[in-house]
């Protein structure tokens, strides 16, 4: 029952007036849920959480205007009801803060779960104290659990009815709770709540979209056609914030070049900028409204430094207010000591700022400035000096400086900063500015666009030593970038030898461009020697970038000679090291973050490799450098076919293509083409396969290519597309004796990632014509090998006639396979479960029933998944039956149409008919 202390102080208060309006005014709209939108996806992770805290009396979900809230506690509220526990429902609103009219609203909503609080609403309208007592009494005295949502809680201010929401969370019966929605964080008892393990709190952070809840709100529900680095880019402008995402796709829906728009999305977009004045800036004093707009020209924010740009003494207060009513600020450590605006809320108070206060901006910036200076951290001040238009203090900062971020790889930034003040001419008298500018450009952009600065600086022909060896050394990076690698070698050769001891970054950066050449050549103790000789003058030069490309260069030494391990660990290393700013740059260093994309991949890690390439194939499409090109795009056409969307895999390759001719570079043609023979044969396509190889590239290329270990043709060359043709068209006889011949070459060169593939390939023949016996030796030998190194993919993406053999080689005797304790074994029951296209049906009339053994292979879930395929849902909807993503959804489909050897969901459907196991 409620305590005597809560009664004595709500006696005190409880007297206020009620208002009469509310009393009589309709409450349906306050006690009826909103209807769920048809745009809506299953917020899955963050429901599953709620749905598992029942220990929790009060579930607290509190984030800024437009994270989705009230879609997530509806979606709880199903999923309740569905378990069979009563709910109810009201959203708050101002007029709650009157006592009277807060009892016998919450009074309302309980009364369908609670016996007895009808004849409580109809106490005397001035005894508010026993109509607060006889709601929590009756509460206290149910004896069964429910859930009572209670949304737009930061309404409600008024200490009586906090005291009341307090008092009532106390009193809950076992197995009770509250969830409340909020935009701040209510003044609650959450920190005794939170002791006691009774409180769950979501934050902004958990309700922000994934990226992949982001694909399936943009692609699903909206039915957007977007590539997936135009998904990765608009969510990681929006931040996963749900209002940005719905306002971008309105404005994407009849948009013929939906990538554009996307770039450009931003808080000074209309329709946000429209939302947010509407429903947060508006809601704001205009002292809180002038430290958003002056604050907002740092990209973080502290205490000091804003009492210093807003002129006043209590920012810490401010911004730990702000920080409560939760208005897009997100604090960057535990304690609070910095913070940072939402991306897309500091734009539009960006945009703000200059539309009411353009004026005060330049002073802004040059304060900031200063302030950083004194702090002695010249990347900011240079920053804001650039930002208030103040050149006499950035330039001379800038020649201070702009090294030192060269050699950690600020690509992008330094590229930003030095583009306008070129076009203006003020790097006219700074030729080592002009040098690193082309540097700059080069990495973030390409050769292409770095050419007419390196002419710029050849016809300059400034007489400076240091200058000179940068310029020079330029040359064989444009070669190697631009697929000349032969006429490279001799020429970073020569430069090496002459090069003055002191230009340490020169020096450490031809070594790199020579430890790839000698790799390129299959020399790989010199690569790794010179790979060595760069890392060596890391700890006096510092040069995070010069370390990140030299790990690189080693670690595509070890993806060549198979060991995927160990190359997986050095380019973690590489990229972490290469990072600076990992929110905003890559620092134009593409090579490790390309090949750690293809180690995952093969490691079949392919989240992770989607993500990093999704980042990456924007940046490497300007840059245009051939192995990153293909590598990057081949792969995530291969993740695309994994997740059966081949629509994409073959735009994406298309893309490739496109992008090869553009730039003048036919080994990323062919690297295309090639891409698209493999797709075929293993789909069965032979005709097609057959004539895509016939426009796969000249004679000339693959006799190069062949002289060569280049990256992105270490396995995938036109003699491996044709072997694989020939052994699916019934030619495989002429096709072994080559294979043969290929695998001992591999092995002696030590490339043995390319002999695996080989011996896959070989195998494959020598079933074809008969040869049983050496088809599983060699098998084995391959699955011995990629168990040890952890290669899974090479294994699944060479087709349904592979996985027959893998199964064969399980379920014979073992004696191929008894190496490293069963290693190889357990590597074989892997790649079993891993779901694969099955072999193409034969073309009959009418398919056979599927053996009675066939519905046991299905899990419960599978056999639900079909049941709903057959009403007729979709993917989307049978997720949300489920409660599960719409991507789980497409794994199970892929794994019932592996085990009923179907081609697509209603043919899965079909059989089960056949089979009766839908009745």
């Amino acid at each position: 029952m409620a305590t005597e202390g809560a009664r004595l102080r709500l006696v005190s208060t409880a007297t206020e007036a009620v208002d009469e309006a509310a009393r009589g005014s309709p409450l349906a709209a306050k006690l009826n849920p909103p209807l769920p939108t048809a745009f809506e996806i299953v917020r899955a992770e963050v429901g599953e959480k709620i749905f598992n805290a029942g220990s929790a009396r009060l579930v607290l979900l509190r984030a800024p205007a437009g994270f989705g809230k009230t879609t997530v506690m509806l979606q709880v509220r199903h999923r309740f009801e569905e378990a069979g526990l009563p709910t109810a429902w009201l959203t708050l609103d101002r007029a709650d803060n009157d006592v009277g009219r807060f009892l016998t609203v919450l009074a309302a909503a309980l009364e369908p779960l609670v016996p007895g609080l009808a004849r409580a609403r109809g106490a005397p309208v001035g005894n508010l104290e026993e109509l607060a007592f006889s709601v929590i009494d009756h509460v206290a005295a149910h004896p069964a659990p429910f859930a009572l949502f209670l949304d737009d809680f930061e309404a409600l201010q008024n200490p009586v009815a906090l005291g009341l929401v307090n008092e009532l969370i106390d009193q809950l019966p076992r197995g009770a709770q509250l969830i409340v929605g909020s935009r701040g964080a209510p003044e609650l008892s959450l920190g005794r709540l939170r002791a006691r393990g009774r409180l769950l709190e979501i934050d902004p952070a958990q309700l922000r979209f994934s990226v992949s809840e982001t694909e399936g709100f943009l692609r699903e529900r909206r039915g957007l056609l977007l590539e997936s680095e135009d998904i990765v880019r608009l969510h990681r402008s929006t931040e996963g914030w749900a209002a940005a995402l719905w306002l971008a796709s309105v404005s994407l829906e009849h948009r013929d070049h939906p990538g554009q728009f996307i770039a450009g999305f931003t808080g000074s977009n209309a329709a946000v900028v429209d939302y947010l004045v509407e429903d947060v800036l508006a809601r704001q004093t205009e002292d809180v409204r002038g430290f958003l707009l002056r604050s907002s020209v740092l990209a973080v924010l502290n205490a000091s430094l804003c009492n210093l740009i807003c002129g006043r003494e209590d920012s810490a207060a401010m911004l730990r207010s702000l920080e409560q009513s939760h208005l897009f600020l997100i604090p960057l450590q535990p304690e609070g000591s910095g913070y940072r605006y939402h991306g897309m809320f500091a734009e539009f108070l960006r945009a703000q700022l200059l539309r009411q206060y353009p004026d005060e901006v330049p002073g802004l910036h040059r304060a900031a400035a200063r302030w950083f200076l004194g702090q002695g951290r010249p990347v900011p001040a240079i920053e804001h000096a650039l930002a208030a238009g103040d050149v006499r203090t950035a330039l001379p900062l800038l020649n201070q400086h702009a090294q030192a971020l060269l050699d950690q790889g600020r690509m992008r930034l330094l590229s930003r900063w030095l583009d306008p003040l070129l076009e203006r001419g003020l790097l006219d008298e700074h030729p080592m500015l002009q040098v690193v500018h082309a540097w700059a450009v080069c990495f973030a952009r390409g050769p292409l666009a770095a050419a007419p600065l390196l002419e710029r600086l050849e016809r300059r022909a400034d007489p400076d030593e240091e200058v000179r060896a940068h310029r020079l050394a330029m040359k064989p990076l444009f070669m190697v970038l631009t697929d000349r690698t032969d006429e490279a070698t001799e020429l970073a050769s020569a430069l090496l030898g002459a090069l003055p001891s002191h230009v340490s970054f020169v020096r450490g950066f031809l070594e790199i461009i020579l430890a790839n050449l000698a790799m390129i050549a299959g020399r790989y103790h010199e690569a790794l020697r010179y790979a060595d000789a760069a890392r060596s003058r890391q700890p006096e030069h510092r040069s995070s970038f010069n370390f990140t490309l030299s790990e690189a260069a080693e670690a595509a030494v070890d993806l060549t000679q198979g060991r995927l391990r160990k190359a997986l660990a050095r380019l973690r290393l590489a990229v972490n090291a290469g990072t600076h700013d990992a929110g905003r740059t890559t620092n134009g260093n593409a090579m490790a973050g390309v090949l750690l994309a293809e180690a995952l991949f093969e490691a079949d890690q392919l989240d992770q490799a989607e993500r990093l390439l999704a980042v990456y194939i924007p940046l490497i499409r300007h840059v245009g450098i051939p192995d990153q090109l293909i590598l990057a795009h081949v792969v995530m056409a291969r993740i695309a076919q994994d997740q059966g969307d081949a629509d994409h895999a073959l735009q994406l390759l298309a893309e490739l293509e496109h992008l090869g001719h553009r730039d003048g570079l036919p080994r990323v043609v062919a690297g295309a083409r090639l891409e698209r023979v493999r797709m075929l044969v293993t789909e069965g396509r032979l005709g097609r396969a057959r004539a895509e190889i016939d426009h796969c590239g000249d004679k000339a290329l693959w006799a190069r290519v062949s002289r060569s270990s280049l990256r992105a043709n270490e396995v995938e060359t036109l003699a491996l597309a044709h072997a694989r043709w020939a052994v699916q068209a019934g030619h495989a006889a002429e096709v072994v004796a080559e294979l043969r011949a290929e695998v001992d070459a591999a092995e002696r060169a030590q490339r043995e990632r390319r002999a695996m593939t080989l011996r896959l390939v070989l195998a494959q023949a020598q079933y074809k014509l008969g040869e049983r016996n050496r088809a599983m030796r060699v098998l084995a030998k391959a699955v011995c090998f990629g168990a040890a190194e952890g290669y899974v993919r090479a294994f699944l993406v060479e087709g349904p006639l592979l996985l027959v053999m893998l199964q064969e080689l399980r379920s014979g005797p073992t004696d191929l396979l008894d190496a490293d304790g069963g290693a190889p074994i357990a590597f074989l029951d892997r790649l079993l479960r891993a779901p694969v296209a099955p072999l193409p049906p034969p073309a009959v009339a009418g398919a056979a029933t599927p053996s009675a053994s066939a519905i046991d292979a299905l899990t419960k879930k599978e056999l639900q998944v079909l049941r709903l395929v057959a009403e007729g849902l979709s993917n989307d909807q049978i997720g949300e039956r489920m409660f599960v993503a719409e991507t789980t959804i497409r794994t199970h489909l892929r794994n019932i149409n592996v085990k009923l050897d179907t081609r697509n969901r209603m043919e899965a459907v079909q059989v089960a008919r056949r089979a009766g196991w839908l009745a």
